[in-house]
Formats: C-alpha cells, sequence, structure tokens
C-alpha cells in the first residue's frame, strides 16, 4: 500500500534520511542539481519532534504538489542528530523520477534526481527556570541548577557564598571558561559532593561537569544527576543544627560525620553547647578555686550530660581536704571551707571525731542456704554440717578502744553432721565500752529442716557423710520405711508383729524401755524385725472341682478277664488294674498342680 498523502499510481517509496550541516548535491546520470530551500523548522527542545515525521511532512507536501513521475524517495537521517539536540541544521533529501513517463519499460529512460533542503533549527531550553515537568531540572538542594547548552550541570555551592567562576554568558549558558574555573578553584570536603559512592554520585566533585552523561535527560543523565548530592551546612542557620543559643556551630571536618557539626561554649561557661531540654537547667559547679570543674561536673562534661552553656557555681568545699577522720569540709559564715565533724560524729579532744553509735553487724550470708526472705536466717537440712560464717562488722569508729568479738550457740553443736530437725541460734556480741549500751549484737538462726531418710543411701551423698540418717527397717522381712517429721520409722507387713528395725549398734538402752544415742527412730525397741504370726491359708484357685475328660479303659477290663474258679489270678488282676488307675491319678494331679497354685491367705 502506497504511503499516505501520495498519488496512488507512485510505486512504492523507501525512506532513509541522514542529518548534517553540509551534504554534498546529488548528481544524476547526466547533470548536477541544485536543491531547492523548503520552509525552515524551528523548535524549543521541549517541542522539537522525537523523530523524523516532522521533516517527511513537508516533503511528501511538495512532492505531491510540484513533481510528477516519482520512482523513489532517499530520506536519510541519523537519530542522534536530530533527536532535540540544540543547534541548526541543513536536511537535505532527494527525489528520483522519469524523465519522460511512456510505458512501463522504466530501465531505458533516463532519471532525473531532485534534490530538496529543510533548514532545521532547535532551541535551548533553561532547565534552571523549569519548577517541574519534563524538563525541570533534577539538581537536588543544595546543589546549583547550571544551565548548558542543550542540558544541564549541578554544582555544589562554596560556603562563603561567592565565587561560581566565570559568570554565565548573554544566553545564561556555561561557558567552557566557566567550567574551568570551577575545576580549578580550590574546594573543601564541605563543598563537593559527599566523598562516599553509596551516598552521591561523581563522588568528591565539584559538579557533574565530565562525570554525568552530557545530555542531562536521557534515562543515564537524569539519574546522575538526581543522585548527585553536596554536603548541607549544618552552621548555616540555627534550624539546621542543635546548638544553644550562647554557643558556637563548627563543622566537622568530614560532612560523612554524625552529626556533621559539634557546638562551642564560650569562655567562662561550661556545657555541651546543645540546646537543653524543656524545664531542664544545667548546674555546673567548679572547685573552690573558682576554675576547676569539680568530680561530678567533670564527669557529666566529659560525658557530655550538661547541656547548654552556662556560667558553673562555685563549690567551696569542692577540692578542700579536711586530714582528720571523719572530718568534712563544711562552709563558714564568711563563706570559706573549714573542716568539722560528719553527720553522727562529735569531737572529742583525744580522738578527734568519734561515732557514738555503736558499730553495726551484718550477718554474712550462708551460701546456698540462706533465707530469700530474711538475711538472717540459715535453712539446713538433717545431714548438713554448720560451718561458721561470722559478721561483717561496719566499725568507723577513730578511737582506739579494744575490740573483742563473742560468739555463742543456743546449744551445743556436734562434731559431725546434724542429725536431729529443729533450729539453734548463733549470737555475735562485739564489746563497745565507749558507747550506750557498751555492745552491739546480731543473731542467726539456723533452722535444720527435714530430710526423707527412707530415700538416703549408704556411702551415697548424705547417707556418706551422715551414716546414722540411712534408715534400718528389716527389709528382708517385708518391713516398710515411712518418713515422719524429724525421723522415720518401720512398719511390719499385716501378719506378722516386731518393731520393724534391724538391730542399731549406736543405740543402747536407757534403763526405761527406751534408747539414748543419736538419732533414735520412732517406735525403735531394739531391733525385733518382723515375725510371721499367722497360719497359712491354702485356697484352690480355679474351678472346683475340676473336671477332666479321660478315656475308657476298655481293654484292661478285657484283657484281664475275671474268672469264677480262679481266685488267686482275680486277685492279680484286680491289683494290676488298681496299680494302672493309680498311675493315672498321679498324672492328672502333675498336670493340675502344674497349672494352678497353692496361695496363702492370712487370718483376718
Amino acid at each position: 500500500m502506497p504511503p499516505r498523502n501520495i498519488k496512488p499510481s507512485l510505486p512504492f517509496l523507501s525512506y532513509l534520511l541522514i542529518l548534517t550541516s553540509t551534504i554534498p548535491l546529488i548528481e544524476s546520470t547526466a547533470t548536477t542539481i541544485t536543491c531547492e530551500r523548503l520552509t525552515a523548522l524551528t523548535y524549543t527542545q521541549a517541542t522539537a519532534p522525537s523523530d523524523v515525521s516532522a521533516i517527511l511532512s513537508l516533503i511528501h507536501s511538495k512532492i505531491n504538489a510540484d513533481v510528477t513521475n516519482v520512482m523513489g524517495i532517499d530520506i536519510q537521517w541519523s537519530g542522534t542528530e536530530i533527536h532535540r539536540r540544540v543547534g541548526e541544521r541543513l536536511v537535505r533529501s532527494s527525489v528520483t523520477r522519469l524523465k519522460d513517463y511512456e510505458g512501463e519499460d522504466h530501465a531505458e529512460k533516463n532519471h532525473i534526481t531532485q534534490c530538496f533542503e529543510v533548514p532545521f533549527t532547535i532551541l535551548d531550553v533553561d532547565e534552571c527556570q523549569v519548577n517541574s515537568g519534563e524538563w525541570a531540572h533534577k539538581c537536588k538542594h543544595p546543589s546549583i541548577c547550571v544551565n548548558t547548552l542543550g542540558s544541564y550541570e549541578c554544582i555544589c555551592p562554596l560556603l562563603d557564598g561567592g565565587g561560581m567562576g566565570e559568570s554565565l554568558n548573554e544566553h545564561n549558558v556555561a561557558s567552557t571558561d566557566f567550567w574551568n574555573a570551577i575545576q580549578q578553584q580550590p574546594r573543601s570536603s564541605w563543598e563537593k559532593s559527599l566523598s562516599s559512592s553509596a551516598e552521591s554520585s561523581c563522588p568528591d566533585h565539584a559538579s557533574t561537569y565530565l562525570c554525568c552523561e552530557e545530555d542531562g535527560h536521557s534515562n543515564d543523565g537524569s539519574l546522575c544527576r538526581s543522585s548527585f548530592k553536596c554536603p548541607v551546612d549544618p552552621c548555616s542557620n540555627l534550624q539546621a543544627n542543635n546548638c544553644a543559643v550562647n554557643a558556637k556551630c563548627h563543622r566537622t571536618e568530614s560532612p560523612l560525620s554524625h552529626p556533621p557539626y559539634f557546638c562551642a561554649c564560650p569562655p567562662g561557661t561550661m556545657g555541651n553547647g546543645r540546646k537543653c531540654p524543656k524545664n531542664e537547667i544545667p548546674r555546673p559547679k567548679v572547685k573552690y578555686d573558682g576554675v576547676t570543674p569539680t568530680e561530678e561536673t567533670q564527669i557529666f562534661l566529659t560525658k557530655g550530660l550538661i547541656c547548654g552553656c552556662s556560667v558553673p557555681v562555685v563549690d567551696g568545699c569542692s577540692g578542700f581536704k579536711c586530714s582528720g577522720k571523719h572530718e568534712a569540709c563544711s562552709i563558714s559564715t564568711d563563706n570559706t571551707p573549714i573542716c568539722a565533724c560528719k553527720q553522727g560524729y562529735v569531737r572529742d579532744p583525744r580522738y578527734g571525731c568519734v561515732d557514738e553509735h555503736p558499730p553495726v553487724l551484718h550477718i554474712r550470708p550462708y551460701p546456698g542456704h540462706t533465707d530469700n526472705k530474711d538475711a538472717t536466717v540459715t535453712r539446713l537440712s538433717q545431714g548438713d554440717r554448720y560451718e561458721e560464717h561470722g559478721v561483717d562488722i561496719i566499725d568507723d569508729n577513730a578511737e582506739e578502744y579494744l575490740r573483742s568479738l563473742r560468739i555463742t550457740y543456743s546449744q551445743p553443736l556436734p562434731q559431725g553432721c546434724l542429725s536431729e530437725m529443729g533450729q539453734f541460734d548463733v549470737n555475735y556480741t562485739v564489746a563497745t565500752p565507749w558507747t550506750t549500751p557498751d555492745y552491739a549484737r546480731a543473731k542467726r538462726t539456723v533452722v535444720i529442716e527435714n530430710v526423707n531418710e527412707c530415700l538416703l543411701t549408704k556411702d551415697v551423698g548424705v547417707g556418706k557423710s551422715c551414716p546414722e540418717l540411712v534408715a534400718m527397717c528389716d527389709i528382708d522381712a517385708g518391713a516398710t520405711c515411712i518418713d515422719v517429721m524429724g525421723s522415720y520409722t518401720c512398719k511390719c507387713p499385716v501378719g506378722t508383729e516386731g518393731d520393724g528395725f534391724i538391730p542399731i549398734a549406736r543405740l543402747r538402752p536407757n534403763g526405761k524401755d527406751g534408747f539414748v544415742g543419736s538419732m533414735v527412730p520412732l517406735n525403735y525397741r531394739g531391733g525385733t524385725g518382723c515375725r510371721d504370726t499367722s497360719r497359712p491359708v491354702i485356697e484352690i484357685l480355679g474351678p472346683n472341682p475340676t473336671r477332666f475328660r479321660v478315656a475308657k479303659v476298655a481293654r484292661l477290663k478285657g484283657d484281664f478277664k475275671m474268672r469264677d474258679d480262679d481266685r488267686e489270678s482275680n486277685t492279680k488282676i484286680e491289683s494290676l488294674l488298681a496299680e494302672r488307675r493309680s498311675y493315672y491319678e498321679n498324672e492328672i494331679r502333675v498336670s493340675f498342680h502344674s497349672n494352678n497354685q497353692i496361695s496363702r491367705i492370712p487370718n483376718s
């Protein structure tokens, strides 16, 4: 199908356009043709066509109006030359037609090639003046947009706000001299893009010039410029930093520091220089010399915990040392430091500052056995050994009195393990004859809790360290161990009698139907064990009577016929029959006892 706006009789046309500023005249087989100039085309970058369609339309219109016998049109172009590139160009095309059009044999006719010229101009758009849309620049604050011929660049500002190099030309387009001046400027890291490629394109560059693709509207060129980031001066205004009003903002050496600035207080003030939170009033202090920060203030200053910049308060006692024990600095009426006794102490002409109160005694914890709620209570179990852990004596007295500590127990302590359940007290007393009362005392309560003797095993754990706690029940005779609070007892099974114990060698009779010694079990009567006192009862298990099915032995009788006239023979036959019957009866008994058992039922 022929192209639109071309006469139907024309053959199919092919198109190829090359845009160039100088194209030689196209020669035919006989003569040189002078090109005809068509109407000039003028666009801005924003309105320029993105392809050759506009030029093609003009050429089509001219050919259809003035040319006949068209055999072909050659339209040639290079896309990079026409697509919105700023400048003036001359576009040419050639039309080939027959000199005389008769018949179908075109090959024998002479051809004529006619040339057309289309002036084509694209004007620059100043992207730096466009606020939105496709042609707006992509420079990010605080970088500055600089217009170039057909594109734009982004540049970092100088901290002093001036010195942008050579001025732009009369068309507001940066010249080569402008960029040369920018390249030669000495700049700090604050006047160049961020030095980390993760933070900015063109890292450590003053601008995107010669770094980003020249065309700022291509995908790569646009992305490169939009990713170009210049440091924001944190000291440019009060809103850009957190410095107090009377503090001075200083930039750090690198814009990548966090934060990229610090606040400095003026002479005579103290603080971190940053704004104070609401309702927080800083109170820095200096020693009595009026210059040196107190220890507390120095710690806070080192950690940056004193906000703002404040005039410090003089602490007259800070840095002033008293030589006497239990003395502390105090401010006199004339605001000078003096040494006085600490609170709770009085001055004695012989010993200086003396504490009138007795020393304080703290019960030392018993590792693993201290009560969770009361540190003065120690909880042990039967079988444990008590170890003395003593007390901590808090005594800051300066006087040279003789000290003494006495430890007493409410009951004698055993040499080995604690076998009896109960409790006892340990009293600690320190003599303080210079106080009233003349002693200080603390008490430890030791609680001995029950242990289950029935679970102890000889030579293992508590059973090894305290063998008297191991239960001595007559297990072989069926006795059962029963734990009771603080002791244990043994119980014989039903149908037997005795105390259920085996004899315990460490115990001896007390002459009063009892026994003495360490850890006497409950109901111990000398270890009589368990004796069986019940008569056995036999109970038949299974159906009674038990019936068995046996074969009838008729042949015995047939083999041994009785004879009425032979008494002796009959006696032998009866004997043989009785013997055979007894044999079968024994077999039946054996079978019965193998499948049943006799149990002894105790008397109730």
